[in-house]
């Protein structure tokens, strides 16, 4: 099978980071990483379990009609996590979506995954191959990103980077990728944001990765009720 490499830049909601904002400006904290990676492995099986017609990493297409914008409760939780998404191919997009009030919210700002499709890969391969891709992204001096809501900005350390436990998803028929099972790592900078007030918010995000030929300019109109 042809190696399968996702490469997820983008997906937004109430929060800025100032551009340009370098690597060493990322929160790393070990104890703070722990739910987020969790939260990354949740969230790419959730990506990944959507047909095309409803994923919401498919963008660009003008009579594309799902919401892009969909929540699930968090393994071993008692909460509810809110997940949205960017493009794939970095696609323009404006996207309308409400969110229950209440809910937190979760999104990579830029992350890539390998999914393991050969039988001399393993999860060390998988690992080191993401690993290696966003320390390129990050260590590159031209990688900026942007995300405002409501105009405000939120500050970088909001922001961590992690990578996932080794996770298990499953693609339907009609999926991103050939309907089965993948093992799959993936790695990035992911937000978990406390709660939105009840009401109308603009989320607008713009990133850009030179070193992979890679941007995103989308925007949410997102209602929290």
């Amino acid at each position: 099978m042809k190696r399968i490499v996702l490469m997820m830049f983008g997906i937004l909601v109430a929060l800025v980071v100032a551009s340009p904002m370098t690597f060493a400006q990322v929160r790393q904290d070990v104890n703070a990483s722990g739910e987020t990676a969790e939260l990354a492995a949740d969230w790419w099986q959730w990506a990944l379990s959507k047909p095309v017609e409803d994923n919401p990493l498919i963008g660009g297409d003008p009579d594309y009609s799902a919401e892009q914008c969909d929540g699930q409760p968090v393994t071993d939780t008692s909460r509810e996590v809110w997940f949205l998404a960017g493009t794939l191919d970095g696609s323009e997009v404006e996207r309308t979506c409400t969110a229950p009030a209440g809910t937190q919210l979760f999104f990579p700002i830029v992350n890539y995954v390998f999914l393991i499709t050969e039988p001399e890969e393993n999860e060390d391969v998988a690992r080191q191959a993401a690993n290696d891709y966003i320390d390129d992204v990050l260590a590159d001096p031209r990688f900026k990103m942007r995300v405002t809501v409501d105009g405000k900005k939120v500050k970088s350390n909001q922001i961590i980077r992690a990578d996932s436990p080794l996770f298990t998803a499953t693609v339907p028929e009609g999926g991103l990728l050939p309907a089965g099972s993948y093992d799959g790592v993936a790695d990035g900078l992911w937000v978990t944001l406390p709660v939105l007030s009840e009401g109308e918010h603009t989320i607008h995000f713009e990133m850009s990765a030179p070193s992979v030929g890679f941007s995103q300019d989308n925007t949410y109109y997102l209602t929290v009720e």
